[in-house]
């Protein structure tokens, strides 16, 4: 099995089925990995906060955040099984 970028993959896969570019998915996957970094230790962390935070910061409902990196996972795993 060859190496896999998965974040620029799940960006590229994410992006054709949300009808953005690859630069915006990417843009909110580093928003969904700031707020993950300020809650993370925190007595937040598995509350959602970083939904919200998220979601804050790109002008989204915290759900659609949350779907946004459901979708992310999804799409990483699906490239890494299609994977040689």
């Amino acid at each position: 099995m060859g190496y896999m970028n998965g974040k620029a993959e799940g960006a590229h896969r994410l992006a054709a089925s949300y009808n953005i570019t690859a630069a915006e998915a990417e843009r909110r996957l580093d928003a969904f990995a700031d707020a993950f970094e300020e809650v993370l230790g925190t007595d937040m962390e598995g509350s959602g906060e970083v939904y919200r935070r998220m979601a804050e910061c790109l002008g989204l409902a915290p759900a659609e955040a949350e779907r946004f990196m459901d979708d992310f996972q999804e799409a990483v795993e699906t490239a890494y099984e299609e994977q040689p």
